[in-house]
């Protein structure tokens, strides 16, 4: 799977593919572990990073809760990374883009 070089544009594909699927598909923690990489590298606000790892942990989450069968922890991360997804789509329009 393949993301926008643009880190706004990234994050937000990760998260599209994450919710619409019916498990987080192969390689979406491993892209969000580069951008969050990537935003460090590029000294990008904390509150970006923040919440570049809140995506990460709630993956995790996620996986767990559909591994362990566990519909209660599952949808709570999805949740989760439906509001992380909306604070995202802010920075955006916000006009805060960074390119790395």
């Amino acid at each position: 799977m393949s993301y926008s070089a643009n880190v706004h544009v990234a994050v937000y594909q990760v998260l599209d593919h994450v919710l619409t699927a019916s498990a987080p598909p192969p390689g979406a923690k491993a892209a969000i572990h580069s951008i969050i990489d990537d935003l460090k590298i590029a000294c990008a606000p904390r509150e970006m990073v923040r919440q570049a790892e809140s995506i990460s942990l709630q993956l995790h989450h996620l996986e767990t809760g559909l591994s362990r069968g566990d519909a209660d922890k599952a949808a709570d991360a999805r949740q989760m990374l439906r509001s992380i997804a909306a604070s995202w789509l802010n920075y955006r329009i916000a006009g805060s883009a960074l390119s790395v």
